[in-house]
């Protein structure tokens, strides 16, 4: 029997490649990494506009690569909402049966706090601070001037695209399970649940420490919990 497919979405400023992290740990997967456009291999095409245009994109890539058995979506950061809206989309064209399980991590259904006042045209320096405070890039990077020419038009078209989405418009009340992955020190606990909202059957949460990356250092434990939904026969 072939392996379930796990497509993954990544977080803002990231590419498909974030997830070679988790591939070989997630044996139970089939692992389906999804690109964004203006984003890794597919650096060429333009930037989407808003979440519409970006779910549509990769609605047509995830129908591209689906194989027609078991699957489940996981999305990391602005990723969780990537994933989400592709799941509209799923419910809502009725071909193709739901996923076995929704993974999420690291987003709260709720604009950030800090992007309340981002209107798009905030400066350089702004897009940089934020960026490194979540710890997503190395230090030798940090003041590499060649890096951000090429990444900050990337973080500054995601930031946008999030600040820009609605979820109080989500109009979502799936039985579809979710896990729900979140650091206390970057998504309280409190502010996750609220995806309970949206997952009305079995939406469960697991914390850990670290901040916005947590992946990074728990890569391993959350592989051992995505493992287990097939091994205790919850994707079947």
């Amino acid at each position: 029997m072939s392996k379930p497919q796990l497509f993954c979405f990544s977080y803002a400023g990231g590419n498909a490649s974030f997830f070679d992290l988790t591939e070989k740990d997630l044996t139970e997967y089939d692992l389906v990494k999804l690109e964004y456009p203006g984003h890794g291999a597919k650096h060429k095409e333009a930037f989407c506009r808003d979440f519409d245009e970006l779910a549509y994109d990769l609605f047509g890539s995830f129908i591209n690569q689906y194989s027609g058995g078991r699957y489940a979506l996981f999305g990391y950061s602005m990723g969780a909402i990537a994933a989400v809206e592709v799941l509209k989309r799923i419910i809502g064209g009725k071909e193709i049966n739901a996923p076995d399980r929704m993974f999420l991590a690291a987003h709260e259904p709720h604009s950030r706090a800090e992007l309340e006042g981002y209107a798009g045209d905030c400066t350089d320096e702004w897009i940089k601070e934020r960026t490194i405070s979540f710890g997503a890039i190395p230090e030798k990077l940090i003041g590499n001037k060649a890096f951000w020419r090429m990444y900050l038009p990337i973080y500054r078209a995601d930031y946008s695209l999030i600040r820009n989405y609605r979820f109080e418009e989500l109009a979502l009340k799936t039985p579809v399970p979710a896990t729900v992955f979140y650091s206390e020190t970057d998504t309280p606990r409190k502010d996750m649940e609220l995806w309970s909202r949206y997952f009305v059957g079995e939406c469960e949460y697991f914390g850990f420490g670290g901040g916005h990356f947590f992946i990074l250092e728990h890569h391993k434990e959350m592989a051992e919990i995505m493992n287990s939904k097939i091994l205790q026969g919850n994707l079947s």
